[in-house]
């Protein structure tokens, strides 16, 4: 059998594979390399959180002290209540006391997870992955104990179960995520009850995310007052946009939602304190925002960027919630980024409208 160019040429999926895969495998080495040159003095100096732009330091001091009995009242504290961001890293490194070894966990959870959306939505992993690499917290994610790795392990657990109508990996991935970062939980919540026969502007998208947005601009600072000014003390030391979080405090987040979301998917990138300072963590942030920058640029020059597909829709009501923390940290819109990510990667006509049926989970026949 003879391969012409004619016939190579005809063949740009198998091509674009074969580059993929070669880019894939670099990329482990490249994760291997990292983790033994820098991770590790990392951990042994305490310095990971500020090198990766991860809180593992902290996970991994209050993993050390469980495991060494301590009981240091701030940890005992900190680990008391619930909804409880903290329990799922600081059990994985509580459980597994090996920096290797949880790095490999890492991986498992990320192939599961590529697996589940590839199986749910028939995904282009060769456009899908080399995006998903592009952005320096997936790298970090997989580097680390971290809490962004179940994120993406909850948030394809999700779309796998509305995608094959599974009621209990739907139930799984709420769990999980309750477990993991609350605030992932609640979007998931959110975006099950948009999608049901509740919801009276099921058909009107628009409407609803303005509906949300006035909801969260005065429920918000009613019920979190002391929490939100707790936190707004933090975020003016840490010289956050202080302004923003001050028209949010004071009922106007109306104003202050899209500058908050702009502020965490592109701010690093005029930053000036990035080349002024220079560290690890200022970098990872900014190739963060790069690589969400381009990630929309190629989503508006595929028209994809529409409230009528599905993914789109679930990025934004996620950002929407996620914009309500007064820090500005890139790393929790990484679920958005990949939610974008999967829009981009949908082959054919099911980019223009990534529709699962949802709404069954609560009974609605007319999904």
């Amino acid at each position: 059998m003879t391969l012409g160019p004619a016939k190579i040429l005809s063949r740009p999926t198998r091509i674009r594979s074969a580059i993929v895969a070669v880019a894939l495998a670099a990329y482990l080495e490249f994760i291997f390399i990292i983790f033994f040159q820098a991770v590790v003095p990392s951990y042994v100096n305490g310095t990971t959180s500020d090198a990766f732009s991860v809180d593992s330091t902290l996970y991994v001091f209050f993993a050390n002290e469980l495991r060494e009995r301590r009981f240091d009242p701030w940890v005992i504290a900190s680990m008391a209540h619930f909804p409880n961001t903290l329990w799922v890293p600081v059990f994985l490194s509580l459980v597994i006391n090996s920096a290797f070894l949880i790095m490999l966990v890492n991986i498992a959870a990320a192939v599961l997870s590529v697996c589940l959306l590839k199986r749910g939505y028939a995904v282009s992993l060769t456009v899908f992955l080399p995006l998903l690499m592009m952005n320096p917290t997936t790298t970090t994610s997989l580097l680390c104990v971290n809490k962004e790795i179940f994120d993406l392990l909850s948030l394809s657990m999700f779309l796998y179960g509305r995608a094959k109508r599974i009621h209990w990996i739907i139930f799984m991935a709420l769990a999980i995520a309750l477990l993991n970062r609350w605030e992932t939980c609640l979007v998931i919540a959110a975006f099950l009850f948009v999608e049901s026969r509740l919801n009276p502007w099921k058909e009107r998208r628009w409407t609803f995310l303005i509906i949300l947005v006035l909801i969260l601009n005065f429920a918000m600072p009613f019920w979190g007052a002391q929490t939100l000014a707790g936190r707004f003390e933090e975020a003016e030391s840490g010289n956050t946009i202080a302004v923003l979080d001050g028209l949010q405090m004071h009922y106007l987040y109306v104003i202050a939602v899209i500058p908050k979301i702009a502020e965490n998917l592109f701010g690093q990138i005029l930053n000036r304190q990035v080349w002024e300072v220079g560290s690890s963590w200022l970098f990872i942030n900014l190739f963060n925002n790069i690589a969400s920058a381009l990630l929309l640029l190629i989503a508006v020059g595929k028209r994809l960027l529409t409230l009528q597909n599905d993914f789109v829709y679930f990025a934004a009501i996620g950002a929407v919630f996620i914009a309500q923390s007064l820090a500005i940290q890139p790393r929790y819109f990484y679920f958005i980024y990949v939610l974008i990510c999967l829009q981009v990667a949908l082959p054919g006509p099911a980019c223009e409208r990534a529709r699962a049926p949802i709404s069954v989970l609560l009974g609605d026949a007319h999904a």
